[in-house]
């Protein structure tokens, strides 16, 4: 069974990938006290939803590593789509697929 597949397939239209909503990953960013130019690492990044909302709102800096090369390539149209592109994408590989260093 190919998982990355069939998650591609049943999670591609979700703009997040858990049981969080929108205001509980702003909760998050606030209870986290993020500043501007702080570093997030996010393993299992999915569409980047986390990392791209708290760029704009907090100004972090973050890089997102997910299985899925669709949701790499989610992540990189949403930083685009909140002006965080930029601010965010100081590495060529801010959003990466495993698969395309060969991890998976």
């Amino acid at each position: 069974m190919d998982i990355p597949r069939i998650f591609n397939i049943t999670e591609s239209a979700h703009r997040i990938h858990n049981p969080f909503t929108s205001d509980q990953l702003a909760t998050l960013g606030a209870a986290l006290r993020l500043e501007a130019g702080a570093r997030v690492l996010d393993l299992g990044s999915g569409s980047g939803e986390m990392l791209c909302t708290w760029a704009r709102d907090y100004g972090i800096v973050g890089t997102g590593i997910d299985m899925s090369q669709l949701f790499t390539e989610q992540a990189k149209l949403r930083a685009e789509e909140l002006g965080v592109t930029r601010q965010v994408m100081k590495s060529p590989r801010f959003f990466e697929s495993v698969r395309s260093r060969g991890w998976g």
